[in-house]
């Protein structure tokens, strides 16, 4: 039965039967009061195999992978799966995978500045839907000349996309070629260690490839599933495919492409459905009542306007809408040489290029204080600025005076 005690040795006894030549990092498991922490070459474990930690906020959110005392440490949070084991051995799986990457020096991420500027288009999302179906038949087919030919309409459909979006399609084959294989060693772990059969597996990740409305609104996570199912035509048509994959600056997607002979349909014609005008519509709607929601939240509005530098963000946790960026939980930026982390969401106003803010929006708990020329933020720090509060009880800091 696999448990705190034995999962280590349960990874590392497989692992290479997931991807050759894996090297295992750091990982740990935590919740809201411990953090169970395994192979860290800083920590010994005398009498368990994990070194057990209080929890500390360097161990929160999502699970993904950090930097823990100076090495790469995957971590995931057992609050989210309910004592499913199974669950959290694969996932720990792919954090680690993550962790594998980073010791090879992994180096084609997707640019997120292209992802939280994204264009939502009617042609895109029809030809995406279609294309996605197509991989995931080109998959799933038993038939070898319905497999070529899913496979020869999903390419097709893909150039058609890439000569539509232009660099927005580099920002996709990025997340799949960096996330793809993760899900892929995911999926293997957990279809060794549960009893479920092949066939439900591939229904398990393949939801997230074939729902349309699933995958346009989350853009990002979409592309997981892709990768994932690109891993899986590759080791039909290329089973070595994985013993060169680092040593090659090209994308999953590219590699699946130079792999095979095809004929790509260059006249592909393009009639938007209902359901691709259906998920839009609906995107747009819910886009809106997300910020209507922000926009109607109690508490003290503030309002940072000027020239407002953006140091870091979570894209997996951002909506667009018309020029502007929900942050629903963190955002990093810079007023005059001098960093800020706000951890609340927060909407950014954005000109021209989408890495230009002019306008932070974030509703406090807590009065700003304004006092010699500052004005101190709970949670955020002090920020110099010309400092002003509306009839509508908004306030404003105007920091463009002092720039």
């Amino acid at each position: 039965m696999l448990n705190f005690e034995n999962i280590s040795e349960i990874i590392s006894h497989n692992i290479n039967y997931y991807w050759k030549d894996f090297q295992l990092t750091a990982f740990a498991l935590y919740d809201k009061e411990k953090v169970y922490l395994y192979n860290h070459p800083k920590f010994s474990t005398e009498n368990k195999p994990y070194h057990l930690l209080n929890w500390n906020d360097q161990f929160n959110g999502a699970d993904t992978l950090i930097i823990y005392e100076e090495y790469p440490t995957a971590i995931v949070n057992l609050d989210s799966y309910h004592d499913d084991m199974e669950s959290v051995y694969a996932i720990v799986v792919h954090e680690l995978f993550h962790g594998f990457q980073y010791l090879l020096e992994e180096n084609r991420f997707p640019n997120e500045l292209l992802g939280i500027s994204y264009p939502l288009l009617n042609e895109n999302v029809e030809l995406r839907n279609k294309e996605r179906k197509c991989l995931y038949d080109a998959v799933t087919s038993t038939s070898k000349i319905e497999k070529r030919i899913k496979l020869n309409n999903f390419i097709s459909l893909r150039e058609k996309r890439r000569m539509l979006i232009g660099e927005f399609m580099e920002y996709e084959n990025s997340i799949e070629t960096v996330e793809g294989p993760a899900f892929y060693v995911e999926s293997h772990a957990y279809s060794h260690i549960s009893s479920n059969k092949e066939d439900i597996i591939v229904k398990k990740y393949g939801k997230h490839l074939i729902d349309g409305s699933e995958s346009t609104f989350h853009l990002r996570k979409s592309n997981y599933s892709s990768g994932l199912f690109i891993c899986l035509l590759l080791d039909e048509i290329s089973p070595d495919w994985k013993e060169t994959f680092f040593d090659t600056d090209k994308c999953l997607y590219d590699l699946l492409k130079d792999t095979v002979e095809l004929e790509i349909d260059k006249n592909i014609q393009v009639k938007i459905s209902e359901e691709t005008n259906s998920i839009i519509n609906k995107i747009k709607k819910s886009k809106q009542d997300i910020f209507r929601e922000f926009e109607n939240r109690e508490g003290y509005h503030l309002f940072i306007t000027g020239e407002i530098g953006l140091a870091g963000f979570d894209p997996m946790n951002i909506v667009a809408y018309e020029k502007r960026f929900l942050h629903k939980r963190f955002i990093s930026i810079s007023i005059n040489d001098k960093a800020y982390q706000i951890n609340q969401p927060a909407i950014t106003y954005y000109y021209g290029e989408y890495n230009s803010i002019n306008k932070v929006h974030v509703v406090l708990n807590t009065e700003p204080v304004h006092k010699n020329g500052l004005v101190s933020i709970k949670g955020i720090g002090e920020i110099q600025g010309q400092y002003f509060k509306d009839k509508n009880y908004y306030y404003y800091i105007n920091c463009s005076t002092f720039i």
